[in-house]
């Protein structure tokens, strides 16, 4: 974790760089042109699902504790995001800029324990990111991107008669590549891998009904206002992991 983090971080600041440079390159008016034609380019908007592998550990360390060798209670898995995308690519270049909002969900739920249980994980992002094409023809455009943005991630859980929910945000990272397969010039398909490290290392509660005994809930501390704790230490949730994109993209 500790050297994808490092790897991260480098890409995230290469790609602040070269946003910097492609914006001074762009945004300068060079003779005889002024800075409306220097920033000349086309747009594309796309829309699609995505899976990522966002391991919520801690969550899982609960549901094994409360019940979880029952099989109508599985583990959480892999979350779920559907998003759109803005992208402007500068006229003449491999540069452009990348928009994109996210909405992410997870849950499970089965019996466990004396009765049921349900865990539910939901949240947004919005991830700016340089976007670099250097390779391309008329039906492929084979792309690289990074960048850096935010989450923020609720969590709403039931343990038979006691339930409650907490939230936490942060700032991570994304890196990946992908490909347009271009069926005609304005409609294409998208396919894209990437790697994003966005963990929320503190979650607080935003209410509770009922009570999460210590001894049995597998949470230490779940009570509102204060911070969620599984074990003695602060429960965490991530929005990292490895994920795959499939998208409509319209040019224009």
């Amino acid at each position: 974790m500790k050297i994808l983090r490092k790897i991260l971080l480098m890409v995230t600041a290469a790609a602040a760089v070269l946003t910097l440079a492609a914006a001074s390159a762009y945004a300068a008016p060079s003779r005889g042109r002024g800075i409306a034609s220097s920033l000349s380019g086309s747009s594309s908007m796309s829309f699609g699902l995505a899976l990522i592998t966002a391991d919520q550990k801690d969550l899982n360390s609960v549901i094994d504790h409360y019940g979880g060798t029952n099989p109508g209670l599985k583990n959480i898995g892999s979350g779920l995001e559907v998003f759109a995308e803005y992208a402007f690519r500068f006229d003449r270049s491999i540069y452009g800029l990348v928009f994109r909002p996210s909405y992410f969900m997870q849950s499970t739920d089965g019996k466990c324990g004396s009765g049921s249980c349900e865990y539910k994980l939901n949240g947004l992002t919005f991830f700016p990111m340089l976007r670099l094409t250097p390779l391309e023809n008329d039906f492929i455009k084979f792309y690289m991107q990074a960048g850096v943005g935010y989450g923020n991630l609720k969590a709403s859980v039931k343990q038979d008669s006691a339930s409650g929910d907490f939230s936490g945000s942060a700032f991570g990272g994304m890196a990946g590549i992908g490909v347009n397969f271009c069926f005609t010039e304005s409609h294409c398909m998208t396919i894209e891998g990437n790697v994003r490290y966005l963990p929320i290392e503190r979650n607080t509660s935003d209410g509770v009904s009922g009570t999460f005994d210590p001894n049995t809930s597998g949470f230490s501390q779940f009570e509102r206002g204060r911070e969620v704790e599984y074990n003695g230490n602060d429960l965490s949730t991530t929005l990292s992991g490895i994920q795959g994109v499939l998208a409509y993209t319209m040019n224009f």
